[in-house]
């Protein structure tokens, strides 16, 4: 695939990625269970990728799998639970957003 028609190809499934992440992100509770699953599958979609390594890669990890994850929004829950005095809250959130998207990652090397 050329380089421009790459780009357009990422920048369009992360475009449909971010969207989807924008609909999970409303499903909250106790921790903002949306954007934790959103991290978590679109880790365990990198890993599952990263076994298969296709040539569709770079559309899948870089478009789907970047535009479905976020740091910078969980972090940002994280630090809302801190300053609400809410700090256990926000340590569960900090941990199971690195452990399990992490988890998720490693599985498919189990399996693959």
């Amino acid at each position: 695939m050329e380089t421009l028609g790459l780009a357009l190809s990422v920048a369009l499934f992360g475009g449909f990625a971010s969207v989807l992440r924008l609909g999970l992100a409303r499903w909250t509770g106790w921790l903002p269970w949306g954007i934790l699953f959103a991290n978590t599958a679109a880790s365990l979609l990198a890993g599952v990728e990263l076994v298969g390594a296709s040539v569709a890669s770079p559309l899948i990890v870089a478009g789907l799998c970047g535009g479905l994850s976020t740091f910078s929004t969980f972090t940002a829950q994280t630090v809302d639970f801190y300053r609400a005095g809410l700090p256990l809250r926000a340590s569960v959130n900090l941990a199971a957003n690195l452990v399990l998207p992490f988890t998720a990652a490693l599985a498919p090397l189990a399996f693959g």
